[in-house]
Formats: structure tokens, C-alpha cells, sequence
């Protein structure tokens, strides 16, 4: 009998194909299955091979308790580094996924280069503290499980009747976020633009406690499968010196000390606002709401942006076109019909918090396994076979018919204690003492059956002595580290760095590689014997037994494979278009033509350029604009935006950073916005560190909804929020019009800003950029065709607009608020527009959009691609490279 044999429960598929029974266990098995009850005789059936012929029956009611050991492993999805920058472990089930560590920028992006499912992860366990740089890629990541979790109830729906129910689509499923203090306030500031219905989440924090518990060691949160003990740290600094308190802090201690409530009062407070930030979440991810339900209001009640409807003379509801009180003369306060926001979108204001220090670690462990069951011992003590064996095998004893008492330990083979690994978080030196200090590591209970210690660990810690001491000791377990200090910058996605590359051999010039390296640092201090560097890939199983595999660790992509997989006739239309944008004639005849256009050394930098969520070959919006003489412009910042900065500009970054001036996000959609908090950290560490520009402060325009986002986060984590200098662009007539005064237009660079309301959704903003030598750059974001935008952008020297769909896909472009080519392309003929970018292409493809030539007008349009880097005087240029590119891209999805 193989040792690998699943529980097979009622809601396990009557119906299986031996195939997907075997690659479920991972490998051949043999599978007692009892027939129909009318059969004699029973049957032993191998499951080595793939059967032909029909179906199998199996009966689950009737399968025999097989208790064995269910295979596992935990596997790197992502090591440190630019696209990466955090660490992520996938503990893997046949029935169940959890995620563990760091949940940061570019995860879910990864997960899918991986071929990660995700629809099976019910436990998120993230380690480390709660900031960005750890918990960045879990809202879209929240937003991609709740998805994947509908589209799959969707599907069993569907089918019923046909086929059975998939056990891949969880029935009720929950997700349950573990990690550090402020957890929950930080998935709670995001309500105002993350809502889903049916995925419910629970949120478990692990606070330090000030006097550890070092008798009772039970599990800190366990489910079937695992049992988890959390170590939640606090940073110890030792005190260079001591210093007499001076008489004034002394007195100021005690003034407080005296007006402070007392630790209940305290402690009630806490555990109020901690309800508070739980019924937001709640609000955010298990509401009733609905889209279609209108509630009556008077117009007068109605706050703007809401879509207000009425019930014409006939009865019959249509969209509200008239003036606003106020806004006209007579306007009448008649009953009018809106939606109301979902739940967590209704609290203003969230209970204060502030940024906390606590590192969560754990130590994860299965469950003791029992042996196997013995049926001829069994049947030799004279235990019928039936249901008295099924009692055995869950660890019940059994009466005999001649009165014998049989127990289980008769029956069962001696059963082993379950495997486990501890992961280890540390973000800095100061929390190494409070680690190694850690009563768990002599607790014979916790840590036997562990065997593996996996490090994540921040810059230079591995160096610390105390942590090469620790090491040095515990010899007996695998020890990984995951850290900048150990590993490479290497592409770690490797779909959109080969089509880079690719484009690269087409026209090096616009399309350069992505900066990477994959070569590790030295390290100084560490002691590489001691240790092993992390991988994606690395695995360490769990069960049958204790082992760390290196065959599934990912190899660096081999550029020199994805030079070659270019095809002849690409490279000779490249050559072709190569020859043409660099000779004298062509160079003279574009010059004179676009002599007028000021600011023609601008450049654009696309670094994401896909729609809804990251994808293998996209990243979401976000696209760099960088005016000589003026500054940078950030136009969206999507997920992983910083990841993208450091892949196209490496170690020019800090300058980059440094001449940014504005951040403008169209609209609070989470593929958007969600990069904006780590760019403002980065932009304010390099800022701080120059004493010429310390005092300087980074324009954010906006929706107050983004505003408001920020300026809560911020209680979480201070990531700069003090040096952003807000613009609100709300609903009144003086903010869609924002004029720099001369002193403002020397610091930032710009005239004016201005903005109209598109049709997208709540919020949504389209924007110009207007400079004072008259260049002029308009952006749609994600809308529909609009003559307001039109009105703004009349003139524009750059337009910059989302084209989500092909032309045959006109219906699915309207109901989804998003536009075509050829609409994006007549905006920019109305506007009369100079240059034209199109961007935000739906994920489901990468062809290049079908673009009509626009002869006799010197206007030019070419497609975004991430990483791309063009200077509007070069536009022209890229669009004669448009026959290789749709060639390459041609072959590309032929293949």
C-alpha cells in the first residue's frame, strides 16, 4: 500500500478519472475501494497507470478509513527583488493552500508566472511587521482570491445537473489573515474602494506580550491540518548610556501619569475600536449591498458624484440630466432615486492608531499522524470488518461478539508526531535579542518533529553575531535565509523580461532590457556554511518526511534562448524600419515637421500598461512623464509602479526620484492607485537624504477619496505622508481648475492643472497638465468617450489615453466603462492632439491593436508596452517599427 492515500469525504466527486486521482496524491497508489453491496468480494485496485474504458464508480460512503500520511510541502513563490521585494512560501495541501510572509507588491503577479492557483488559500499568515513593503500586494491579492472564489461558484452553478460539483469551488469559503498589530486598520482604510460580497474575512493579530507564557504552549491558531504557534517579537535597543531624567520630564511623566485613564479604561477603549475596524472590514467583504437597490431622496440630499434616477410620468426610471439646487434658479426638490454606498464606504473616520513594532514569526507544525490501521490484526482479534474497523481507525475501541475489548493501539501501527518549520521575520538588528531569547526554541513539545528554520531577514541582519551563534547551535535544522544580502536581482518574472528583450533586438533605442543581475552579493560577515540561500522553487517537505528538494527551484531566464527565439522575417522588417528612421532624408523631413511642438525631448516611460490586475505580460497603470527643465510626472501608480521604476532606470533611480513633482491618480480603482504609498517612501528617503531638496514636498492630485487614504495610512506607517502636498480636485466649480502661482510653477513645474469628470465610475477623473512653455499633456484614465475631455485637452501636445478593447469588442468596451481604439483615436483627432499614447489593454491579449494611418496629419500614434521609453520626437519613429511589432506579436500568439 502506498503511504500517500487521500481522505475521501461525500463531497468528493462520485465520478473521478484515474488520472486526476493520481496527480491529486502526487505519484502511483493503490486504493481499497469496497463495490456495490451486492458484490461478494473485494476488489484491490491499482492506480499506477492511467486505465482506459469508462468511468470508475467510487462509493465514499463506503471507502475504508485509510489513515496515512497526506504529502505536503512548503515551496519559495518569491525571494527579494525588484519585481519581488518581498518573501512569499506557499505551504501546500492536496485540499488547501496557505500563504506565508510577506504578501508585498508583485506577489499575486508572481503567482501567476508561477502557475500558483489561488483559489484554494483559506489562511494568509503574514510575518514581519505591518507596513507596505510587507502587506503592499494584499488587497489586490484579497480581490484576486474573492474573484477566483465567485468565477468558481459561478461555474458549479452552471453546471449543476451536468457534472458534478468541483470540490475546487469551496462552499462558504472564508479567508483568514493572520499578522501584527494594525492589521486590521490597514485593510480598513482601503473601504472606500475595495468591496466584494461572499468572501468573508477574519483577521486574527498577535501582539507582544509583556510577560511571555512559558508553561502553556498551546497553539496560538490551528485548523485541521496544521497548528501554528506565533511569536510575536519587539525590538530591544540597548541604551548607549544611562541619563539622569531632568526634573521637567520627570514632572511632565507625572502630569500625564495623573490624567491618563486607568488600564481598563484603556484596555475598553482598545477592544471598542478594534470592533469599530473588524465591522468595517466585515462591511468591506460580506455585505448584503446591492448594486441595483435605490433608495427615494429628496435632490436637495443628494451628495455628488451619486448617479441620481427618476421615475419619468409613465413611471418608468430614467437617468437624472437636470441642474443641482443651487445651480439654477426654480430648480424644484423633487423625490429623486440613488444607490446608497456599500456599508464600509459610510464611516468617515476610522478609530486613531498608530505605527506599531511588533515582528510576527511562527512555527508551523502538522498534526501527529496515527499509523496505519492493520486489518488482518484486527481481524485475528476477531473484529468484524465494517464498522467497528472505522471506529478503530478514529481511535475509538471496539467490543467484539465474544466480549473482547479491542483498542486502537492493538490495530494501529505506532503513529509519528507531525513535521513542522519555524519562519523567522526580522526586520532589523533589534529584534535578534528578542528571537534568540524565545522560550519555543527549548520547548520539547513545540519543537519536536521540526526540522527546517526559513529566515526572512532585513539588510545586514544575517551578519549579526548573535544570529551566527543561534545558527551555530541549532546545526540539527535546515537552515534558509531569504534576504537582499543573499539573493540575486534576477528576473523574477520572466514573461514580460523576455518580451522586453525581445523588443529590445527590435529597437534598442525605446525598448531597453530590464535591469537586473543575477549574481549575489557578497556577504560580509555571514557564514554561508551555516546556512542556505533561498530560492524560488526551494522546497521543503513536510510529510511523508523531513526534506529539502532543489529540483523545483526556477533557473534564471536564459536571455541568450530568448534572443534567438526572434524570427528572421521580424528581424528583417526591424532592419528594414531601422534603416529608414536613421537616414539623413527621413531625419531632415521630421525635424521640420515637428519644430513647433515645445518640450519634444519630453519622455514617456510606460511602466504598467494593462488593465483590471497585474498579469505575466502587463502591469497595471502607470506611466512616467519627464519634462526637461520642468521635472517628472507620475500619471496612476499601480501595484509594484516602484518595482517597475528600479527595472527600467536601476541605479539612476535616486535621481529620477528626485526630480519627480506630482503624482496625479485618476480615480480610487485598486489597479490605479495601489503602488502610490511605496513610490512616497521611496521619493522621501532619497529627498531627506539631500540637504538641497529636504524641504521640498510632492504634489498628490486627486480624487479627497485617494487624499483620505493616504492620510490614513499614514497613522499605520509613516511613509512620507508629511511631505505630500495635496490637491484635492472634488466637485465644486474653483477645484477643476488648480493655477500655480508663479513661485509654485518654479517649485513644481506646471501652469495649471485641470480636470473634468468622466464615465467610469465614482470619482473618476480625467486630467491636462499644462506647463508654462505651452506643452501640454492630457490623460484619460479609464473612462468613456468624453467631450469634456475633449473641451480641456483641445490643443494637447501629448494625449495619453486607455484603449481597453479592440473595435469588436464595442460592447463589452460600454458596459464595462471603458473605451476602443478607434474611440480612444478620435479623442485625440478632436483634441487635434500632437502625439497620441494608447495604453490599459485588457489582460486577455497582447496583439497590438489595429490602427488606421493617418496620412496628411501630423499626428502620430503608437501602443504602450511596459518598460517602454520614448520621447515625443521619436514617436514617429516607433510607429515604423509597427510591421515587425505586429509580426513578432503575430508569431507570439500563434505559438
Amino acid at each position: 500500500m502506498h503511504e500517500f492515500v487521500p481522505v475521501l469525504k461525500k463531497s468528493f466527486i462520485p465520478r473521478l478519472r484515474t488520472r486526476k486521482l493520481r496527480n491529486q496524491v502526487g505519484g502511483p497508489l493503490d486504493l481499497k475501494v469496497r463495490p456495490p453491496p451486492d458484490a461478494s468480494f473485494r476488489k484491490r485496485l491499482p492506480l499506477d497507470r492511467v486505465l482506459p474504458g469508462p468511468r470508475l464508480r467510487y462509493y465514499p460512503s463506503r471507502i475504508e478509513q485509510l489513515i496515512a500520511f497526506e504529502k505536503c510541502w512548503i515551496q519559495f513563490l518569491t525571494t527579494p527583488t525588484a519585481d519581488t521585494p518581498g518573501t512569499a512560501l506557499v505551504l501546500h495541501f492536496d485540499s488547501k493552500r496557505y500563504l506565508i510572509g510577506h504578501i508585498a507588491e508583485g506577489t499575486q503577479r508572481a503567482a501567476a508566472q508561477r502557475k500558483t492557483g489561488l483559489i484554494k488559500v483559506s489562511d494568509i499568515l503574514l510575518t514581519g511587521r505591518t507596513e507596505w513593503k510587507t502587506t503592499g500586494g494584499l488587497l489586490g491579492m484579497i480581490l484576486t482570491i474573492a474573484d477566483s472564489v465567485t468565477g468558481s461558484r459561478e461555474d458549479s452553478k452552471n453546471n449543476q445537473g451536468n457534472i458534478p460539483q468541483s470540490p475546487d469551488a469551496p462552499a462558504g469559503q472564508w479567508l483568514n489573515i493572520h499578522g501584527s498589530t494594525n492589521l486590521t486598520h490597514m485593510l480598513a482604510t482601503a473601504r472606500r474602494f475595495v468591496f466584494r460580497k461572499g468572501l468573508p474575512i477574519h483577521i486574527q493579530e498577535f501582539r507582544a506580550l509583556k510577560e511571555e507564557q512559558s508553561t502553556n504552549w498551546e497553539p496560538s491558531w490551528q485548523d485541521d491540518l496544521v497548528k501554528v504557534w506565533a511569536m510575536p517579537l519587539e525590538p530591544r535597543v540597548q541604551a548607549t548610556s544611562p541619563r539622569k531624567r531632568s526634573h521637567e520630564e520627570y514632572s511632565n511623566d507625572v502630569a500625564a501619569a495623573s490624567l491618563s485613564s486607568s488600564a481598563e479604561d484603556v484596555t475598553a477603549q482598545e477592544d471598542q475600536d478594534d470592533q469599530i475596524r473588524k465591522g468595517v472590514v466585515a462591511a468591506m467583504f460580506s455585505s448584503k449591498w446591492r448594486l441595483d437597490a435605490l433608495v427615494t431622496k429628496k435632490l436637495s440630499q443628494v451628495i455628488l458624484p451619486a448617479t441620481i434616477f427618476f421615475r419619468n410620468k409613465e413611471g418608468k426610471i430614467e437617468k437624472y440630466q437636470g441642474p443641482m439646487i443651487g445651480e439654477a434658479q426654480d430648480v424644484p426638490d423633487i423625490d429623486v432615486l440613488v444607490r446608497n454606498p456599500w456599508p464600509g464606504a459610510l464611516i468617515e473616520k476610522l478609530p486613531p492608531t498608530k505605527p506599531a513594532t511588533t515582528a510576527v514569526s511562527y512555527i508551523i507544525k502538522g498534526h501527529p499522524q496515527r499509523g496505519k490501521f492493520l486489518p488482518k490484526v484486527a481481524m485475528k482479534l476477531g473484529v468484524t470488518p465494517g464498522p467497528l474497523f472505522s471506529k478503530l481507525t478514529t481511535g475509538k475501541s471496539v467490543t467484539t461478539h465474544d466480549g473482547t475489548v479491542v483498542t486502537p493501539e492493538q490495530v494501529m501501527e505506532p503513529g509519528k508526531g507531525g513535521s513542522g518549520v519555524a519562519i523567522i521575520d526580522l526586520p532589523d538588528k533589534t529584534y535578534v535579542e528578542a528571537l534568540v531569547s524565545r522560550k519555543e526554541w527549548t520547548s520539547k513539545e513545540i519543537m519536536n518533529g521540526v526540522g527546517a528554520m526559513i529566515w526572512i531577514l532585513g539588510p545586514g541582519v544575517i551578519e549579526d553575531p548573535k544570529i551566527q551563534k543561534f545558527m551555530e547551535e541549532c546545526k540539527e535544522y535546515k537552515h534558509i535565509v531569504s534576504s537582499t544580502d543573499t539573493s540575486s536581482n534576477y528576473l523574477a518574472l520572466e514573461s514580460p523580461s523576455e518580451a522586453a528583450i525581445r523588443l529590445h533586438l527590435l529597437d534598442p533605442q525605446r525598448f531597453p532590457i530590464p535591469v537586473h543581475s543575477n549574481v549575489r552579493p557578497k556577504n560580509g560577515n555571514g557564514n554561508e556554511l551555516l546556512y542556505e540561500p533561498a530560492r524560488v522553487g526551494k522546497t521543503i517537505q513536510l510529510e511523508p518526511k523531513m526534506e529539502v528538494q532543489d529540483n523545483g527551484i526556477v533557473q534564471y531566464l536564459n536571455t541568450a534562448k530568448t534572443i534567438t527565439a526572434v524570427s528572421k522575417d521580424v528581424q528583417q522588417l526591424a532592419d528594414k524600419a531601422r534603416e529608414e528612421v536613421t537616414s539623413q532624408e527621413y531625419l531632415e523631413r521630421l525635424a521640420e515637421r515637428q519644430k513647433d511642438i515645445p518640450s519634444k525631448d519630453a519622455e514617456v516611460i510606460t511602466l504598467g500598461t494593462g488593465s483590471a490586475l497585474p498579469s505575466k505580460y502587463r502591469n497595471v497603470s502607470a506611466t512616467l512623464l519627464r519634462v526637461p527643465g520642468f521635472g517628472s510626472y507620475l500619471f496612476d501608480c499601480g501595484e509594484n509602479t516602484l518595482g517597475q521604476l528600479k527595472r527600467v532606470f536601476g541605479d539612476d533611480l535616486p535621481d529620477i526620484l528626485r526630480e519627480l513633482k506630482a503624482i496625479w491618480i485618476s480615480h480610487l480603482h485598486a489597479d490605479h492607485h495601489l503602488g502610490t504609498a511605496s513610490v512616497i517612501r521611496a521619493w522621501d528617503k532619497e529627498m531627506r537624504n539631500d540637504e538641497k531638496n529636504k524641504d521640498h514636498k510632492l504634489i498628490v492630485a486627486s480624487d479627497k477619496g485617494m487624499i483620505q487614504w493616504l492620510r490614513e495610512y499614514s497613522e499605520v506607517e509613516s511613509f512620507g505622508f508629511d511631505r505630500v502636498q495635496p490637491i484635492t480636485m472634488g466637485f465644486s466649480a474653483k477645484n477643476f481648475h488648480n493655477v500655480f502661482d508663479p513661485e509654485q510653477s518654479q517649485r513644481y513645474g506646471l501652469a495649471s492643472i485641470q480636470v473634468c469628470h468622466v464615465d467610469h465610475c465614482n470619482g473618476a477623473m480625467a486630467v491636462v497638465f499644462n506647463f508654462p512653455n505651452g506643452f501640454k499633456a492630457s490623460y484619460s484614465g479609464d473612462c468613456r468617450p468624453s467631450r469634456d475631455f475633449v473641451r480641456i485637452g483641445q490643443g494637447s501636445t501629448l494625449l495619453i489615453h486607455e484603449a481597453t478593447f479592440d473595435d469588436e469588442l464595442i460592447g463589452d468596451a460600454m458596459a464595462k466603462k471603458h473605451c476602443t481604439t478607434s474611440e480612444a483615436l478620435d479623442i485625440g483627432r478632436q483634441m487635434g492632439a500632437r502625439r497620441i499614447l494608447l495604453t490599459h489593454f485588457s489582460q486577455r491579449y497582447q496583439k497590438i491593436p489595429i490602427m488606421q494611418n493617418r496620412d496628411g496629419l501630423d499626428q502620430v500614434a503608437i501602443v504602450a508596452f511596459d518598460y517602454m521609453r520614448v520621447k515625443l520626437e521619436d514617436f514617429a519613429k516607433v510607429e515604423a517599427f509597427k510591421p515587425a511589432l505586429m509580426k513578432l506579436y503575430e508569431e507570439k500568439e500563434d505559438k
